[in-house]
């Protein structure tokens, strides 16, 4: 009689060769999706759209691709934004007219001639009147008051700038020929 040995026990497990094998497949499609469809230095999610229609069959075929759409869409709608983010660019609408000043020095007088509305007069109307009021060696220009601590927001100021205190600034109400008064009267610039 011949004595046989046991056969030896299997040595591994199904579970874990699956488990393992999904595991590899899964970092070879990550792979493949990174060096294929998500390369940002190729552009190619941009570039499909913009290629002939022939090639438009192609597209189909490769299911990754409108899912890499969204992400470049996304990063253009985060360059806008910050295009967007740019709109102090829009607070120097209101002087846009370079005759317009907005900009003194703090401590400085000016001499007010008139305070315009900007509800009822445009900035080239303020600039006009300026124009008007320069006279007798004295050089009015127009300051938009929203851009001066201290004075009332909301006007067209035409002023005389240059004077170093209330005594100067009254001063240039007398060489306009006019009383210093509501009409012609100084004003500090603070900031």
């Amino acid at each position: 009689m011949s004595y046989s040995a046991p056969a030896p026990a299997p040595r591994g497990s199904l579970p874990l060769g699956i488990v393992l094998g999904v595991i590899v497949g899964a970092i070879a499609v990550m792979f493949a999706w990174f060096v294929f469809v998500d390369d940002p230095d190729r552009g190619t999610p941009a570039q499909t759209p913009a290629t002939p229609s022939a090639s438009a069959p192609a597209e189909p075929s490769v299911e990754p691709s409108p899912e890499a759409s969204p992400e470049p869409s996304a990063s253009p709608s985060v360059s806008p934004s910050a295009d967007a983010t740019p709109t102090p660019e829009a607070t120097p609408e209101p002087t846009a007219n370079p005759n317009i000043v907005t900009e003194l020095p703090v401590g400085s007088w000016v001499t007010v001639l008139a305070s315009l509305p900007k509800s009822e007069v445009t900035a080239e109307q303020a600039v006009e009147r300026a124009q008007l009021e320069s006279r007798n060696g004295q050089t009015a220009i127009v300051i938009d008051t929203d851009a001066f601590t201290g004075l009332n927001t909301g006007y067209w100021a035409v002023v005389v700038p240059g004077a170093d205190s209330r005594s100067a600034a009254n001063e240039v109400c007398r060489a306009l020929g006019m009383a210093v008064n509501d009409k012609c009267y100084p004003r500090e610039i603070k900031g």
